[in-house]
């Protein structure tokens, strides 16, 4: 018996000394490459696609695009219309005649859906809600609020200011990129 526990302890010790002690740092290898991989110098070719890379990245941050795209796919699966081109042919032209200050913005949520969703948060009609609850009615459409909201707000106020909130989403959407926008942006009173 005693046998076998020496020879345990002693496969115990061949195996620990096969482990590395515990102050050895192995993180310097580990620094050394990074260092001269840092080094390395980037082929021309390669440079020529990061920079093509970066500058289409930043032309579609500039110009919202990815956004623009998610707005109009929302507005045909919102529509379901039987001829999507053609939707999307007059709804680009209601865009650009909303953009232009000659049109009604196509915005996604209808006074009906506001006022549906307002009425969501207000089962008891006491015709207000509190700050958390009109800052949910604005979490829920997936709009953003940049103003405090007061502790009671009445219902027609914040309807109101859905509808203009939408609007000024849109029109900033549409506009992101061009000089109008921030001449518009920084005059226009909404």
């Amino acid at each position: 018996m005693e046998e076998e526990v020496e020879k345990e302890i002693e496969s115990y010790e061949n195996i620990t000394s096969q482990v590395l002690p515990v102050c050895t740092c192995t993180c310097d290898s580990i620094a050394m490459a990074q260092i001269s991989i840092e080094e390395t110098p980037i082929s021309e070719r390669k440079q020529k696609i990061l920079s093509t890379v970066q500058r289409t990245e930043s032309y579609l941050r500039e110009y919202r695009i990815p956004e623009l795209i998610r707005y109009l796919l929302t507005m045909i699966l919102a529509h379901l219309p039987n001829n999507p081109i053609s939707y999307l042919e007059k709804l680009l032209d209601a865009c650009m005649l909303f953009r232009a200050g000659h049109g009604v913005a196509p915005v996604l949520y209808e006074n009906r859906h506001l006022e549906a969703v307002i009425k969501s948060f207000d089962p008891g009609q006491r015709g207000w809600l509190n700050g958390g609850q009109a800052q949910r009615v604005y979490t829920t459409l997936g709009l953003i609020n940049e103003e405090l909201i007061e502790e009671k707000i009445p219902c027609d106020v914040l309807l109101d200011t859905l509808k203009q909130t939408q609007e000024i989403e849109l029109f900033q959407l549409l506009s992101a990129g061009t000089d109008a926008f921030n001449d518009k942006n920084n005059n226009k009173e909404y």
